[in-house]
């Protein structure tokens, strides 16, 4: 008889032990358990009855081991997690995805994939050695020595809030002692002023002078612009996800009152976000998109530049499904990837093409000019500069950035030929850069 395991219960046991408090008497009989239980086996050897395809022994869920965030199923024996499988509800993790009214029951008889990655979650959760409780530097031992010390949590956020002779070096300040600006009106004050002086509209003797009072508040009062002594913490995650990430931001920014949030996108990713944001600008409503992914089903040519199908795209389970079911099946399907290495896409691909590391910008450019030469562009779609415009032609998107380059003796745009006043100060006219 199966023990009725609830979504609750669940992720209650499963932060002790992998789930297996109630249910294994140790971490070892968590590894009994998932060796006993290999995926089919019983099924195949005729020893017992396949239970893992029953609702009931069924958590979906999401998988977190990177950035994709698949949806996942997994599949619970005697309250242990011995199987991950993609949710077949999803277009991520199954193409075509099950309808979603198609009920529980019926569905967990489906699987929807999932990459090796996924596949370790389980041995992820139960792994003896994963860190589950708070690590401190032992006192009396350098940094980089690696010896540590297991705290009890409420000491861990004591010792972080308050401070103290931590590790036998003398005091170390804790956050208390950085939180310093906590008056909003304050520090609305400070940062208009500070504003002022970057853009020359104050001095700093002004500003200092103005906010006498305060000036134990910032980092250095005669750098303003370096803001409060809060700015001193910094926030450094790794590949946080959403929900913790906008939690993060809420305790930095508006909690801690610091601008130094930073994660694994602020230094990765970036540039796509960027350039997919002012390719969706809808000038009308202001809306944009910040990611989208290829049309691969439908397209007829994609190059992975920079990037790869089978290794460095995320999600895999999505990408790799529709590149290898296109090379494949398709005949119209044609696959180039530009990478230095031959990698695992560029293997499948119809040409690879081996740049030297660094070349990346000037092969592009250099498949720019030859579009130009050959005239191998939209020219209609580039005519449009404007919506009543592109309407007039059928298009549905439109781009002014035509109109801001000279062709005559390719010359910067300056303010006179964009219809701007020029300055009357007797310095170099002003470049008109469209960014």
């Amino acid at each position: 008889m199966m023990t009725e395991l609830t979504r609750r219960d669940f992720l209650k046991t499963s932060a002790f032990l992998g789930g297996t408090v109630a249910l294994a008497s140790s971490v070892e009989g968590v590894f009994w358990k998932l060796r006993e239980q290999g995926d089919g086996i019983h099924q195949l050897d005729m020893k017992g009855a396949y239970v893992r395809n029953q609702p009931e022994n069924i958590i979906y869920s999401v998988c977190l081991n990177c950035h994709t965030a698949c949806t996942i199923k997994g599949k619970i024996v005697d309250g242990v997690l011995v199987k991950i499988d993609g949710n077949p509800y999803s277009v991520t993790n199954r193409l075509p995805n099950l309808p979603y009214e198609m009920s529980p029951a019926e569905a967990a008889r489906y699987e929807g994939k999932v990459c090796p990655k996924g596949q370790a979650g389980v041995p992820v959760l139960y792994d003896p050695y994963r860190v589950r409780k708070v690590l401190k530097r032992k006192p009396g031992t350098k940094r980089g020595e690696g010896q540590w010390v297991t705290v009890d949590f409420n000491q861990a956020v004591d010792e972080i809030v308050n401070g103290g002779d931590l590790f036998g070096e003398g005091p170390v300040p804790g956050l208390k002692d950085i939180w310093k600006l906590r008056d909003p009106d304050v520090a609305k004050a400070l940062a208009e002023d500070a504003n002022a002086v970057a853009k020359g509209d104050m001095s700093v003797e002004e500003f200092k002078q103005k906010h006498a009072d305060h000036l134990d508040l910032l980092i250095d009062p005669d750098h303003p612009d370096l803001g409060p002594v809060n700015n001193q913490f910094v926030f450094q995650a790794g590949r946080i996800e959403h929900g913790r990430k906008e939690l993060g931001k809420r305790f930095t920014y508006n909690g801690f009152g610091s601008r130094n949030f930073y994660e694994h996108t602020t230094i990765c990713e970036q540039s796509h976000h960027i350039a997919f944001k002012e390719v969706t600008h809808n000038y009308k409503t202001g809306k944009r998109k910040e990611h989208l992914k290829p049309d691969i089903v439908n397209a007829e040519y994609v190059i992975f530049f920079g990037t790869g199908a089978f290794e460095a795209n995320f999600g895999p389970p999505s990408i790799a499904e529709k590149v290898t079911d296109s090379l494949a099946n398709r005949k119209n399907f044609s696959m180039v990837v530009v990478d230095p290495r031959m990698s695992k896409t560029a293997a499948q691909a119809d040409r690879w093409v081996p740049v030297k590391p660094g070349t990346d910008a000037a092969l592009a450019l250099g498949m720019l000019r030859w579009i130009i030469e050959k005239e191998r562009f939209d020219r209609t779609y580039l005519e449009n500069p404007n919506p009543d415009a592109a309407a007039a032609d059928n298009e549905t998107t439109w781009t002014d950035a035509t109109h801001l380059v000279r062709t005559d003796e390719m010359v910067f745009l300056t303010a006179e030929d964009a219809g701007l006043t020029p300055p009357e100060d007797g310095q170099p006219p002003f470049r008109v850069v469209m960014t």
